[in-house]
């Protein structure tokens, strides 16, 4: 039996990267365990994320042992707020301990009866977010622990800790654009100027991110995102759909990205229709980078280790955008983020946080202005051209061809 709950915990230890260390079934001093419990959510993963609605949100944690009990064994569960912070120095991200008054999760003891070898599942109950915590943008977690009460049997450290981390899904209103070209014509087409104050801006380092729905990919030469500074090509960069350069697939659902210098570089991998998606620009001064829901799919070297924008824009050649688009949390910094921090963040960001210039939530849900969240007061507005790129002076009017949807979860409306 020690044997069999040897190779058990080994196979646990396997891959887990919560703890900053595993410790093994044998001790130097006490020999090989005789048996030892964990939370079973633990044996493949280190986390769970479960989606908090209006009304809250409801899971479970069980504690096992390796093998039966051969008495009755007591155990508790209950938040550890240093897990949380060995979990996001591990990992690169920055959840918020989910608050006190924010959940409910049993105080009293988990039996594990003679002969038994796992506790009833103990329910954890989110509650509803406060309006506080909504207008946080934070992402909240709850990190709990296993610990025994009566001292029989050990908790393994790398399986006795679990984080349940809470994606607060709510409903917003996502706008969509260039939705009347169809009988309107080239008037009816949409640019979105990011109104950034200090501009031009020289930049070292920036990252330019936004969630992305595309209901299918029609025209070539569509230009999602341009940035510019009024002298060609020496301070410009911009994204848009064509063709895949090294595949059969002739649908232009394939971004290429291009900075200062040509040629563009295409993705390697496509975008997918019909369902969000997250998209970043990340500049360091040595190349620009791109990638798609959190993954590089584009990479490429720059010419300068600066580079200096005074336009931003959303669809900066409305000439060629011919189908709908939406976008929405969209933001500018002047620092790098990390492939981690863009995969744990998509969906949002504090708005205090460090070297974020702007942020657009693109929730108002009637209008055409977009308040920056960051209280700079560099608001997006939309506006329509029937011609000219953002780089050309001209005039614009005021938006036509916006519509807004109630839920960003269902784009259809239906």
């Amino acid at each position: 039996m020690k044997n069999r709950l040897k190779n058990h915990c080994l196979a646990l230890f396997a891959g887990m990267a919560f703890a900053a260390a595993a410790v093994g079934c044998d001790n130097a001093e006490l020999g090989p365990i005789d048996n030892a419990a964990y939370i079973a959510e633990a044996y493949k993963a280190t986390s769970t994320t479960i989606m908090v609605e209006n009304q809250g949100a409801v899971t479970s944690l069980t504690a096992r042992l390796g093998s039966q009990a051969e008495g009755d064994c007591r155990f508790r569960l209950e938040v550890d707020p240093a897990a949380l912070e060995r979990y996001n120095a591990l990992n690169g991200t920055s959840y918020v301990l989910l608050p006190e008054t924010a959940y409910r999760m049993t105080a009293e003891p988990l039996v594990i009866a003679a002969g038994a070898i796992a506790a009833e599942p103990v329910p954890i109950t989110i509650l509803p977010y406060t309006s506080e915590m909504d207008e946080s943008g934070q992402v909240y977690a709850l990190p709990v622990a296993l610990r025994s009460d009566d001292g029989k049997v050990p908790v393994l450290t790398d399986n006795g800790e679990f984080l349940i981390v809470c994606n607060r899904r709510k409903v917003i209103p996502a706008p969509v654009f260039n939705s009347e070209f169809d009988y309107g014509g080239m008037e009816k087409l949409n640019r979105v100027i990011l109104n950034m104050k200090d501009a031009p801006i020289t930049f070292s380092a920036y990252t330019f991110e936004f969630m992305m729905y595309k209901e299918a990919f029609a025209a070539r030469n569509y230009m999602i995102v341009g940035f510019d500074n009024e002298d060609g090509l020496a301070n410009r960069m911009w994204v848009r759909f064509e063709q895949s350069s090294t595949t059969t697939d002739t649908q232009n659902r394939w971004m290429q990205i291009n900075s200062v210098k040509k040629p563009a570089v295409t993705a390697t991998s496509p975008c997918e229709a019909g369902t969000w998606q997250h998209v970043a620009i990340v500049f360091d001064g040595s190349s620009t980078k791109l990638y798609l829901n959190g993954s590089l799919v584009a990479d490429k070297a720059t010419v300068t280790p600066t580079i200096t924008f005074r336009h931003f824009s959303f669809l900066p050649q409305p000439s060629y955008c011919t189908s709908t688009i939406s976008f929405r949390e969209a933001r500018l910094w002047n620092v790098v983020r990390t492939e981690t921090q863009l995969k744990n963040n998509m969906e949002s960001v504090d708005p205090q946080s460090d070297g974020l210039l702007g942020y657009w939530k693109m929730d108002e849900g009637s209008g055409c202005v977009f308040k920056d969240a960051t209280g700079h007061g560099n608001d997006g507005e939309c506006t329509y051209s029937s011609a000219g790129d953002i780089w050309d002076p001209q005039v614009y009017g005021p938006a036509t061809g916006l519509k807004w949807v109630e839920d960003y979860n269902n784009m259809s409306g239906e």
